[in-house]
């Protein structure tokens, strides 16, 4: 696994891009999760690493359609400009509508039906997946998902 990519993010990660592929936008998602308590969203946080990275750490395996679409179209992170979000002049996200689009494209001609949810319900089904490797990598969670340590007895 690439250094760039610890295996809790990734499997974080994982999680992340599934619901929004059947249930949100990268910016709902990332917006709800700072509410929440997290010092950063995870699509944000991605965008820093570099798709490209974080594609490649998955090798092929449980990928949506998104992010490898998302790369061979250029959209690469923060450091090209684009991403989950858009980066003008180098600056910070700016919500780009096309990607909503190109999510909702890849699950309608995977016959996925998407369900909108929640903020606090994307948050619950999040920490359900993801109860255990948070509770036994605390450390790990709070250095690289930016997750507030003292919100672990609520999850």
């Amino acid at each position: 696994m690439s250094a760039a990519v610890a295996p809790l993010q990734d499997a974080f990660w994982r999680v992340c891009e599934r619901l929004m592929y059947r249930h949100t936008t990268p910016w709902e998602l990332d917006e709800a999760l700072v509410a929440w308590g997290y010092g950063l969203g995870p699509c944000e946080a991605q965008d820093l690493i570099g798709l490209d990275v974080v594609l490649r750490v998955r090798d092929g395996v449980d990928v949506t359609p998104v992010l490898p679409r998302m790369v061979a179209e250029g959209r690469i992170g923060k450091r090209f400009g684009w991403g989950y979000y858009r980066y003008p002049g180098g600056g910070g996200a700016v919500i780009d509508p096309l990607i909503e689009d190109l999510i909702c494209e890849e699950a309608w001609l995977a016959k996925v039906s998407r369900t909108e949810l929640a903020g606090d319900v994307l948050v619950t089904r999040l920490h359900e997946e993801m109860r255990e490797e948070l509770r036994g990598n605390i450390d790990a969670a709070v250095r690289l998902l930016h997750f507030p340590a003292d919100r672990l007895a609520v999850i």
